[in-house]
């Protein structure tokens, strides 16, 4: 995701700013930039493209005050294009700032600003930010109190840093969802980013800010606030101390909890490795993979366990929007059947490590057979890279916890990345506005996934009340189905409990005789166009005595009357979503879920017994 580096302090503020926004880069970005004072005036450099670009520009700038203050930015664009205009730092009358994050209500905000005669230079929701504020400075509020009365009037996960050239000692950050990290630099400076990777090199004592909090740096002191009434609050001082093992762990108790919170990182990896953003449209970048698309008449996949059901998922997506039938197999029955591939079919097989043994004999059949294939897989160089024809990677990165988590996820968004590929009847307005939900998508998911989220502890809390529960259901229709299939496996992995997935319309067919009073049945029911029926399922197992535990949209009232414990999923305040977007944010709530019954269950979440994380034999 985006990445703020700020410095206020004696060092040489051009190359220290590089180096920190250097340390970002691997959350994914498209432009970069970096401003600082000098002789009381804010200089201001930025650059699409990578971070070398930006280096270039800087090579004539001039050199610092001895003492200074200044702040860098990596972006990703979610609101307007990835341009140097658009790249951050943005600057509004005195006021400088950089933003992590989406403003929910920037439409309304734009409105307000341009109606009092305001003239935004970019198209992005962060440079209001500088408006508000600045409007609060001209009526005579100190920077601080400005940036407090301003944050109250946006909605959203965001993180500011701002300067003003009224004061060019200071700095002021703000942190709402997304991270911010203090330090202070041997006492003689302070450095502050959005994690601790451009931080330790200066201290091995960091400050996690909290949401709410905000800091008041000047000169080589700073003074942590609540936000809402500017009174001081004091938050404890973390040693940055890990082991090899630890530091790949980043802190995180297990590795599974780690990568669950990286899946928007993940998502939005992936997206940049695979669609060529600067067309604004599902074009991919690996053309020799786009060709075995020109002549496609079916799609046959073929996978096992958590990818068996990210390929279910897409049929209903490729189905919908490119119709074009999908035939989905488990790789380990197909390989011994006799399969008829008809003309013009292509085999799609999923493997996250791209070394799983049956999808792995498919793909070398299909080549004695002539047969087109193409692997989706998260490991480049891989047996099933190799023997396919071509080759989607996804960009979930190492994965060690041996519960699928992050590259399932990215297996999914990868495939919903070819439904619309494929797809040729939708209009393209209609297209470019699902892919600028797709681009927010990483955004919304990452102001939710973090520790202290209000959604997260809501799931804590359930999971409490769930332990000694004796077996579950996970039940949906349509597209959350397969996310109904997946939270089921998660729970059986990683808590040994009984644990089934269903199509909610087959309950009456059998399953319903199994539901009483000791039966957990998870709800996954998005207001789609399968919710109505949904209800009507979900009163048949409630008059059986069921715990009912409803997962939905928050403003869901009649789903939350049927359900003992409420689980809303997190799709950002005041955002809607397209409805074949809903098993993204479902995908989460599962994977918490199972994995906080694990914990109070006690069992080893990343390493499951029995389990592993490639299975490379029949």
């Amino acid at each position: 995701m985006c990445g703020i580096v700020g410095y206020s302090g004696p060092q040489k503020i051009i190359p220290l700013l590089l180096d920190g926004l250097k340390k970002l880069e691997y959350r994914g970005y498209d432009s970069s930039g970096i401003s600082y004072f000098h002789d009381n005036k804010i200089y201001i450099y930025k650059s699409e493209g990578k971070i070398e670009n930006l280096k270039k520009m800087l090579n004539e700038a001039p050199q610092a005050d001895e003492f200074t203050v200044g702040i860098g930015h990596t972006r990703w664009a979610t609101h307007g294009k990835p341009t140097s205009v658009n790249a951050h730092p943005h600057k509004v009358g005195n006021i400088t700032l950089v933003h992590n994050g989406i403003i929910e209500n920037f439409q309304e905000l734009k409105s307000e600003i341009i109606e009092k005669g305001g003239k935004p230079l970019s198209e992005t929701d962060s440079e209001l930010f500088g408006f508000l504020v600045y409007e609060k400075m001209q009526k005579g509020l100190s920077l601080e109190e400005a940036v407090a009365e301003s944050f109250k009037k946006i909605r959203g996960s965001c993180s500011f840093v701002v300067l003003s050239e009224d004061n060019p000692k200071k700095m002021v950050a703000i942190r709402m969802g997304s991270p911010l990290v203090l330090a202070t630099e041997n006492n003689r400076g302070v450095i502050l980013a959005s994690d601790v990777h451009p931080i330790i090199e200066y201290s091995k004592e960091v400050i996690f800010l909290e949401d709410g909090d905000l800091v008041v740096i000047d000169g080589s002191k700073f003074n942590i606030l609540d936000y809402k009434n500017l009174e001081p609050v004091k938050r404890k001082t973390t040693k940055i101390d890990w082991s090899a093992e630890n530091m790949s762990k980043n802190g995180f108790a297990h590795f599974m909890l780690k990568e669950i919170y990286e899946q928007p990182k993940a998502l939005l990896d992936t997206l940049n490795v695979l669609i060529d953003r600067e067309q604004t449209d599902f074009i991919f970048k690996n053309k020799s993979s786009v060709q075995l698309f020109n002549s496609i008449s079916r799609c046959v996949f073929v996978a096992c366990g958590s990818s068996y059901y990210a390929a279910l998922l897409a049929k209903y997506w490729i189905e919908k929007w490119a119709e074009i039938p999908c035939d989905i197999e488990y790789a380990s029955e197909f390989r011994y059947r006799n399969p008829v591939v008809p003309d013009g079919a292509l085999v799609i097989a999923i493997s996250q490590s791209g070394e799983t043994a049956d999808t792995l004999a498919v793909i070398r059949e299909m080549r004695k057979k002539d047969i087109k294939s193409l692997a989706i897989t998260n490991v480049k160089g891989s047996s099933l890279a190799r023997e396919a024809d071509a080759v989607f990677y996804t960009a979930a990165g190492p994965e060690v916890g041996v519960a699928s988590t992050k590259s399932f996820i990215t297996q999914i968004f990868t495939t919903f990345l070819i439904a619309h590929y494929l797809d040729k009847k939708t209009s393209g307005d209609e297209k470019g506005s699902i892919f600028s939900e797709i681009v927010r998508l990483p955004f919304a998911l990452d102001a939710v996934l973090h520790e202290n989220s209000h959604f997260v502890k809501i799931i804590q809390e359930v999971a409490k009340k769930l332990q000694d529960i004796k077996g579950f259901f996970f039940i949906g229709r349509g597209t959350s189905y397969p996310i109904a299939l997946e939270g089921a496996l998660k729970l059986k992995e990683i808590a040994y409990l009984h644990a089934e997935g269903y199509a909610a319309g087959e309950l009456k067919h059998g399953p319903i005789a199994m539901i009483d009073k000791n039966m957990a049945v998870v709800v996954l029911a998005p207001k789609d166009k399968w919710h109505e029926k949904m209800i009507s399922n979900l009163q048949e197992v409630k008059s059986r005595g069921a715990v009912i535990v409803g997962v939905g949209i928050d403003e869901d009232q009649k789903l939350k009357e049927f359900s003992d414990f409420w689980i809303p999923i997190p799709t950002g305040e005041n955002l809607k979503w397209q409805e074949d977007m809903y098993p993204f944010f479902l995908v989460p709530v599962v994977q918490l879920l199972s994995y906080e019954i694990a914990l109070l269950k006690g069992t080893d979440v990343d390493q499951p017994r029995n389990l592993a994380k490639s299975v490379t034999v029949e």
